[in-house]
């Protein structure tokens, strides 16, 4: 059985793989209509793809390990919590 979150990630992906064709589609309609136009080439140097996938990567791997320590510090402070309260439960007594 699929559950909710499951169900809303798949929505997600595909709302946004439906906007990404849209945008694609959209964008092919420009190429072929400005195809008359003088050629740009000569100034427009289109930007290293690489470079962003390798800043998006980077930002992923930066996130992920805040991400993991962050679930670190909240487990070792659940396992600590409980003596704490118990330690505090029996003070007040």
């Amino acid at each position: 059985m699929v559950d909710a979150a499951t169900a809303v990630q798949d929505q997600v992906l595909e709302t946004i793989t439906t906007a990404q064709d849209a945008t694609l589609k959209v964008l092919k309609g420009w190429t072929d209509t400005l195809a008359s136009a003088p050629a740009l080439s000569e100034y427009y140097v289109a930007p290293k793809v690489d470079s962003f996938y390798g800043f998006a990567e980077k930002l992923w791997a930066t996130e992920k390990e805040f991400f993991v320590k962050l679930l670190e510090v909240a487990t070792e402070a659940g396992k600590k919590f409980p003596d704490a309260a118990k330690k505090a439960a029996s003070a007040a007594k």
